[in-house]
């Protein structure tokens, strides 16, 4: 094709058509140009195509993701929420003269002082580069995520220090650990007859149970402001699915 151009321009400068060549030539760069530009458009096609796909996997690997943190924190809220209400029934117990509990009662809200659910995200898309693919919107949600996710995080250590440092000790002093009775231990008895009614006149004691009931609280708002931005994610990346479609 090239030669047969060339022999065009040749035979139009031999004749000495110099006008016709001029146009010639005229038309051949545009069309040279208009070829680059076909070109260029395929390209920039096929590399749109291309990140569109990527987007739309990242999307897709994202739903998945958030969706099995959703299941799990799902979970994790209403074992938040269990212990919340078995310290704070816990703590209406706790009084100079405690009225008499069944111990197999005691024993099942004893096992909240020491009970600390956490919710522990899969976050491999969410902090990964493949994030800068999806809009602004979402990584927003994402950024807002995180952060409240470190909060989450701050108040599960704020109890778990708590107990290790001080509460562990009183309850070496007070209780028998054997005693705890949940469906997550496996059923056991101290043999020790130590009195658990005692434990409930702790003044010491009544200190614990509020800080553990009010950090318990934290952790279920939380937990529960972590779910409802999740839920967020989740419809958005739905929404951006559809329109995709």
């Amino acid at each position: 094709m090239i030669k047969y151009f060339r022999k065009i321009r040749q035979n139009l400068l031999t004749e000495n058509k110099f006008g016709k060549y001029l146009t010639y030539a005229i038309g051949e760069i545009i069309l040279v140009v208009i070829g680059i530009l076909i070109a260029l458009s395929i390209n920039n096609w096929n590399e749109n195509n291309k990140l569109e796909k990527e987007t739309n996997k990242v999307l897709l690997q994202m739903r998945d993701e958030f969706s099995r943190n959703q299941n799990e924190l799902k979970i994790k809220i209403e074992q938040h929420k269990f212990v919340k209400e078995s310290v704070d029934e816990l703590s209406e117990l706790v009084r100079p003269n405690p009225k008499e509990i069944e111990k197999s009662k005691l024993d099942s809200l004893m096992f909240s002082m020491i009970y600390i659910p956490a919710f522990n995200p899969s976050t491999d898309i969410a902090s990964s580069e493949k994030l800068m693919l999806v809009d602004d919107i979402l990584k927003n949600y994402v950024a807002d995520w995180k952060l409240n996710y470190d909060y989450y995080k701050y108040s599960i250590k704020i109890i778990d220090d708590s107990q290790t440092q001080q509460l562990d000790e009183f309850l070496i002093e007070n209780y028998q650990y054997k005693n705890f009775k949940n469906e997550l231990l496996e059923p056991n008895k101290s043999a020790f007859d130590k009195d658990r009614q005692k434990i409930l006149s702790s003044d010491i004691f009544e200190n614990y149970v509020y800080l553990r009931s009010l950090n318990t609280g934290f952790l279920v708002k939380r937990a529960t402001t972590l779910y409802d931005i999740q839920n967020k994610i989740i419809q958005h990346i739905d929404t951006e699915l559809k329109n995709k479609k």
